[in-house]
């Protein structure tokens, strides 16, 4: 089925039912796997460098996880459109859609190794 979106950029159906496939998200209001939080809670604390990107910043538990990258050492960039409660920590904030920001960085790097 990944192949299948990858060749089509379209979801595929369900197989069992028709219906739209849900990718392995976390919808708002879901609550994030504890396995899944400790884990990142670890990376955060160990991370020399700490990526939010696209996200509001504003629901817990893992609006803390920048937080707690900062506190650990890492040195934080917020890629967001919007303002963020994380703005002031942030080494660097690049206030522009996700989608621009990330084509300019794949076509500077493109750029770079070619």
């Amino acid at each position: 089925m990944v192949d299948e979106f990858n060749r089509t950029q379209q979801v595929p159906a369900c197989p069992q039912c028709g219906g739209l496939l849900k990718h392995a998200t976390v919808s708002f209001g879901q609550a994030l796997p504890a396995d899944v939080l400790r884990e990142a809670t670890q990376w955060a604390r160990e991370a020399d460098l700490f990526l939010a990107m696209g996200s509001s910043l504003v629901v817990e538990p893992a609006a803390s996880l920048p937080v707690i990258a900062k506190q650990c050492g890492a040195r934080l960039v917020i890629l967001n459109r919007d303002r963020t409660p994380c703005d002031s920590l942030a080494d660097l904030v690049i206030r522009e859609p996700l989608g621009k920001t990330t084509s300019a960085i794949d076509e500077a790097f493109r750029a770079q190794v070619s």
